[in-house]
């Protein structure tokens, strides 16, 4: 146990009884069981304020769980409850199950009690866990300054023995997700329990658990347990977003054992895509259930290289997103703050590809901005909101960066109202990087000490370059340079391309040699969760462009791609078929390494797959983002400089005969379509995309 069990009724003696929070209960209402709120039945405070329905859990009775619904065993009513106890009595005995939410007392009082914020891979997976030890992560009970004095306190190592107790977190202490884990499964304390659910979503449900973290959904902030806590709690209420994340951990386990077969993921996502599909055709009410299924199909879309069929998961997803929330309510807690950061990745990335402007308006980036700068100033000694604060200014310049080309490219400003602007966003990157928050930059937290049996000879980019990388509670500081570089390097494209010249080669081979550089020290660290190879690799197609054209960079750059494939992230043809013109090697198309090392079966199934349902575009948007046409045709510009002949034999290499479960009628073969009438508007009027009207997709 990280500390002492919470005591059932505790309060604060500050708090009068008529305005005592109440705690997590199965019959409070859904919105308050993710929000921390005054419950004054049938209405709470939150959802009062922010205008929202208090929708009380009807009464259930148990399901059969064979054919994998959901049941409500948990609702059973125990040998030891008395027939005349109440449920809050009864919930409060079984608190060692639910975990409550907290009086913000609570909270301050039990500082010290880690938590699973921070998903770190603590090493290989066959490692035993270390004993947890209460507060063994917390030097003092009292709130230390955010930043200490130069030489006060050593350099944490990377061996981890030095605990990181300066910092006050968003939701605890720093301490190894891989042991945080491993010690609530032992003690029976997992916050979700999915106990009586069937046998293969339990063990599916516990190795996403145990492996996913926020990096296998390119996520760039921990929100405060949304992966293990609010996702996996919400997929047991809804059931197409349960099947949507028991086949994305089905389709990461299959990767990372390299066995299995394709169907043994599909079945579970075509049964996802058929549920939502049956939800939506009935006109069920939006809730954040539903939206939540639509980013985890969409996740599942980008694995497979489907930008088609993921471009219609987020138009879908925008029209449920502003129907749910506005721009002042999506931060107030933390699973908004998470859909938030998860949908604009979506949105921003999907229109800096297409060369379109990203569909949620600015409002909601610059309130997101603004409110971390309010929560700074009410909690200065929290790093969690410094961190948060400096991720949402990077999404707003995304969001103007995102804006501006695609006004550049219809035409809709003149070039000289574009270099002024352009002008402002570059000086606002710099500044970005050269103003950041000196907590965030805290040098006591640069790993500068290496194992001496780690090899420091023989690599292109060496990751044992001290000072490279931030440790500890700073580890989510190296995903922001990273991200920095990448937006540096992709604005210096679609500059060159708007402006019609060439990029500064020298400031961008730099950028590139360093984003490299953060790239290989960052995946050698003991401290990077899994899934960062593919939740970090966005930059590294266009840092392959700047980097040396001799054999040593492409081959590193090949590898990489490899590693990054072997994960189950399928490339695309389009960045495919420019990566081999770029290498001059035909048989990128086929595999990148030669002799398909890591090629794995399960990998040559899933490309097979994909390569025979990929969704054709539906439009020319969603055909410039399935084509990367801004991307590639931004780096067509930077090839003007190299005089060596353009390859000419471009295509597939003969496909391998694989066995693919999905037969070619089945939803996971066909195209992910929703049509208007599925969400409540039936009108067409001939456009393929989501119109004003709450449609889906065509």
């Amino acid at each position: 146990m990280l500390g002492p069990t919470p005591k059932p009724n505790r309060r604060s003696s500050t708090q009068s009884i008529e305005h005592a929070k109440h705690r997590r209960t199965r019959s409070g209402c859904y919105t308050c069981r993710s929000r921390r709120c005054d419950e004054r039945r049938p209405k709470c405070d939150r959802c009062t304020k922010g205008n929202r329905e208090c929708v009380y859990p009807d009464v259930q009775t148990p399901v059969q769980g064979g054919s994998g619904t959901i049941s409500s065993k948990a609702r059973q009513p125990k040998p030891s409850e008395s027939p005349g106890s109440s449920e809050d009595e009864y919930e409060d005995r079984e608190v060692e199950r639910l975990e409550v939410i907290r009086d913000e007392v609570e909270i301050e009082n039990q500082a010290g009690h880690p938590g699973n914020s921070w998903s770190y891979n603590a090493g290989a997976s066959n490692s035993q866990p270390t004993a947890r030890v209460n507060g063994a992560t917390r030097q003092s009970s009292e709130a230390p300054s955010l930043i200490q004095d130069k030489g006060s306190s050593p350099t944490p190592s990377t061996e981890g023995s030095i605990g990181y107790s300066s910092f006050k977190h968003l939701g605890g202490s720093y301490q190894s997700y891989d042991e945080t884990l491993a010690n609530d499964s032992e003690s029976g304390n997992l916050r979700v329990d999915w106990s009586h659910l069937p046998a293969d979503l339990q063990f599916y449900l516990t190795y996403f658990s145990r492996n996913i973290t926020f990096m296998h959904y390119s996520l760039r902030s921990y929100h405060k347990d949304f992966i293990h806590t609010l996702l996996m709690d919400a997929a047991l209420r809804n059931e197409p977003l349960l099947y949507a994340i028991v086949g994305f951990s089905a389709f990461q386990f299959a990767v990372e054992k390299k066995q299995g077969k394709i169907q043994d993921f599909l079945q579970y996502y075509n049964k996802a895509v058929s549920l939502l599909l049956r939800s939506l055709k009935k006109g069920d009410k939006h809730t954040t259930e539903t939206l939540l299924a639509i980013l985890q199909l969409a996740t599942i879309e980008e694995y497979f290289g489907d930008w088609a069929n993921l471009l219609g998961h987020q138009k879908a997803a925008y029209e449920i997103l502003i129907d749910l929330y506005v721009p002042q309510t999506i931060v107030e807690t933390d699973m908004g703050r998470a859909l938030f950061s998860w949908y604009t990745r979506f949105d921003v990335m999907a229109g800096i590809m297409g060369g379109f402007d990203a569909a949620i308006p600015r409002e909601w980036f610059s309130y997101s901005q603004e409110y971390f700068e309010n929560q700074i100033a009410k909690d200065p000694i929290s790093l969690g909101w410094r961190i948060e604060h400096q991720l949402s200014t990077m999404r707003l310049v995304g969001k103007d960066m995102s804006t501006l080309f695609a006004k550049k490219g219809r035409g809709e400003i003149t070039h000289e109202q574009f270099v002024i602007e352009n002008t402002k966003i570059t000086q606002r990157m710099k500044d970005w990087k050269e103003n950041m928050d000196p907590t965030l930059l805290d040098r006591r937290f640069l790993v500068m000490d290496f194992s001496p049996t780690q090899n420091h000879s023989g690599s292109l980019f060496d990751p044992y370059i001290p000072g490279v990388i931030y440790s500890g509670p700073l580890w989510v500081i190296n995903v922001d340079l990273m991200d920095w570089h990448g937006m540096f390097l992709m604005h210096g494209l679609h500059t060159a391309q708007a402006m019609q010249t060439m990029p500064d080669l020298q400031h961008m081979s730099s950028l590139a040699e360093d984003f490299c550089q953060l790239y290989e020290a960052i995946m050698h660290h003991p401290e990077t969760p899994k899934g960062s190879a593919v939740g970090l690799q966005g930059g590294l197609g266009i840092a392959a462009f700047f980097l040396p054209k001799d054999e040593a960079h492409t081959m590193w750059m090949r590898r990489k791609l490899a590693t990054i494939e072997s994960q189950g992230f399928i490339q695309t043809f389009a960045f495919r078929s420019k990566m081999a013109e770029l290498f001059r090697d035909n048989s990128c198309m086929h595999w990148w390494l030669p002799n398909d090392e890591m090629y794995h079966p399960i990998i040559r199934s899933i490309r097979k797959f994909v390569q025979d349902r990929t969704s054709s575009p539906k439009n020319a948007e969603s055909k410039d983002v399935q084509d990367m046409k801004a991307v590639f045709s931004a780096m067509d510009v930077s090839d003007q400089s190299d005089s060596s002949p353009q390859m000419t034999n471009k295509g597939k290499s003969p496909a391998m005969e694989v066995d693919v479960a999905s037969s070619a009628g089945s939803p996971a073969q066909r195209s992910m379509t929703y049509s208007q009438s599925e969400y409540g508007d039936g009108s067409n009027n001939g456009q393929s995309s989501w119109n004003k009207q709450t449609g889906g997709y065509q």
